[in-house]
């Protein structure tokens, strides 16, 4: 929306850009396209209209989504292949949280809006009973409303024979020991959770809650009953400094998760962040993914740091020795990722030889345990 003309001007092969929710301008430009109508009439989008660029008055926001068809159930599916395939399916559209970094909430009047229960089961029936080899419940936070989340696990675990695999979003600090067991029962397999950071200034900076206790314990719920989760930082937020992601770093290492991921910013148009970098100092690429370059708490420098930090927790960030060696007296598992990013050629057993014996910890469990590791089948 926000860069929509833009969009236009730079890619003449680009005809039209949806400034906001798709359904109705879309359908609103077949018609006029079906009936050789001009493209001016169409709310809620850009255009290009007899060699012109513009740009239409907005879309009124639909306020039921439920008005919507749906495109899981008759007639609308037909002919639709999804064998071994991924089912998109939105239970609730938005988000009522005001992260600034984050276009889930787009600035709509109405920040969240939910389908009704016996939709959302009526599509999940549709695709429980297919061959899809996963269903990806699209929204911003799944468990947002916990007793409705609830609902919607057992109602899949009741049906889910095929034990197809569930994927979704979600914040842990609303998850419960029931949740937890529910989404097991419902086979879900990779669950995102986003701690991004846990510094009070970049929290604060980007309007982002974090209730850590909470979290903890909605983390510890997921370890209990085995649900795959992948924890998420964000490096370069606004108010992070290099020593304050460490931190965060440290913290969600020591919880221990099965998958630890790091990303850059992204600066995305359209979002708070997007409309404030002049006054945070904030620069980032212009074009898409709009990854950031520097700010007032972070240099060029250190930006360029995060991606080596990225490098290093591919590389070897669900190591198990890496991070039972960042437990031991005197050591972060911050400063063996510093350490590696150094290390040169990349390889395990050097480096492991070398930073035992600079911090006088005895190497051989560590060598043995890392070979096992990098022998062990994918």
């Amino acid at each position: 929306g926000p860069v929509a003309m833009s969009v236009l001007d730079a890619y003449p092969d680009v005809d039209v850009v949806v400034k906001s929710e798709g359904e109705v301008p879309f359908a609103g430009v077949v018609d006029a396209l079906s009936r050789g109508a001009s493209l001016r009439g169409v709310p809620g989008i850009c255009c290009r209209d007899n060699g012109e660029i513009v740009e239409n008055d907005d879309a009124p926001l639909v306020q039921d989504v439920n008005t919507l068809p749906s495109p899981h159930l008759p007639p609308h599916d037909e002919g639709l292949d999804y064998q071994s395939r991924i089912a998109c399916v939105e239970t609730q559209r938005g988000c009522v949280f005001k992260c600034n970094f984050c276009f889930y909430n787009k600035d709509l009047s109405v920040r969240n809006r939910r389908f009704d229960l016996d939709r959302v089961k009526a599509e999940l029936a549709r695709w429980l009973e297919r061959d899809v080899y996963e269903i990806y419940l699209m929204d911003p936070v799944f468990n947002l409303y916990a007793d409705r989340a609830k609902d919607i696990c057992r109602f899949i675990a009741a049906h889910n024979t095929r034990k197809v695999k569930i994927h979704t979003e979600v914040w842990a600090e609303f998850i419960d020991d029931e949740m937890a067991r529910l989404m097991r029962d419902a086979h879900f397999a990779f669950v995102e959770v986003g701690l991004q950071t846990t510094d009070v200034t970049a929290l604060a900076t980007v309007e982002r809650r974090l209730k850590l206790e909470k979290f903890n314990n909605g983390v510890a719920s997921l370890k209990k009953y085995g649900i795959p989760f992948e924890l998420q930082l964000i490096y370069g937020l606004p108010g992070e400094t290099p020593a304050s992601f460490r931190q965060s770093l440290d913290f969600a290492v020591s919880l221990d998760p099965p998958v630890l991921a790091v990303f850059p910013l992204m600066v995305l148009p359209g979002t708070e962040l997007w409309r404030k970098a002049d006054g945070m100092g904030l620069e980032f690429e212009p074009t898409p993914p709009y990854f950031v370059k520097s700010h007032y708490t972070m240099s060029r420098a250190d930006i360029a740091r995060g991606w080596d930090i990225v490098g290093a927790l591919k590389a070897f960030g669900e190591s198990k020795a890496l991070r039972l060696l960042g437990r031991e007296r005197g050591v972060r598992f911050s400063e063996i990722v510093d350490a590696w990013i150094e290390w040169e050629p990349k390889d395990m057993p050097a480096f492991l030889s070398r930073f035992c014996r600079e911090r006088n910890i005895p190497e051989a469990f560590y060598q043995a345990f890392a070979a096992r590791e990098l022998t062990a089948p994918s």
